[in-house]
């Protein structure tokens, strides 16, 4: 992970180094408190990044929605280990615990003033807003939704459908692309979903 953050921040070396063991370290501490978000994570982290090249954003963008995957969910730190292992579904109250996670993680990155500049804390703090305007934390809509925040959707969305959960199966890969398909214009964006599509039309690595 950390070759691949190197290649992507292409700024001066010694801010490059800070962000990079930065970075790690706090995808470490995910993965010491729970495996299953740390490599959902990096899954997310994957999927942005192809998002980001399909819509043809510069480096240094691709570079931040690749990190902004890597840190969505890092606010789960503060989450009861009884909750993120829960077997079953929620109770209305641990839910409200949970939905309280991208606030934590945009709390986080802003003590952080180098993915601060890049707003990777607002694409953490928008990434479960949806563009029905029944999202949260703060139900923005459509337009005010950030794109960052848009793509990461996406990106989480498919990867928590297509990964084994400790609640139900993994859905195949077909029946999650039917999702993303279901959910254009009330929980994705359309053409962030078309660009996601498109960017794994070619998923010979998925097989």
């Amino acid at each position: 992970m950390q070759k691949l953050l190197k290649t992507m921040l292409y700024c001066h070396q010694a801010t490059t180094n800070l962000m990079i063991d930065t970075i790690h370290s706090l995808i470490t501490s995910v993965n010491a408190r729970d495996p299953y978000t740390y490599q959902h994570s990096l899954n997310v982290g994957f999927y942005a990044w192809k998002i980001a090249n399909q819509f043809q954003l510069g480096e240094e963008e691709c570079a931040n929605m690749y990190i902004a995957g890597l840190l969505h969910d890092i606010g789960k730190i503060g989450t009861p280990d009884s909750i993120l292992r829960k077997y079953g579904e929620l109770t209305k109250e641990e839910w409200e615990l949970i939905k309280k996670h991208p606030e934590t993680g945009c709390a986080i990155v802003q003590m952080i003033g180098p993915l601060q500049n890049r707003g990777i804390d607002q694409t953490i703090l928008y990434h479960h807003e949806r563009m029905d305007g029944q999202g949260y934390p703060h139900g923005l809509s459509s337009a005010e939704i950030p794109l960052g925040a848009k793509i990461v959707s996406v990106a989480e969305a498919f990867d928590a459908m297509t990964t084994v959960r400790l609640y139900r199966p993994a859905l195949p890969y077909g029946e999650a692309v039917e999702q993303l398909i279901d959910g254009k214009g009330t929980q994705f964006d359309p053409i962030v979903v078309d660009a996601f599509l498109k960017s794994m039309a070619d998923r010979s690595w998925w097989d």
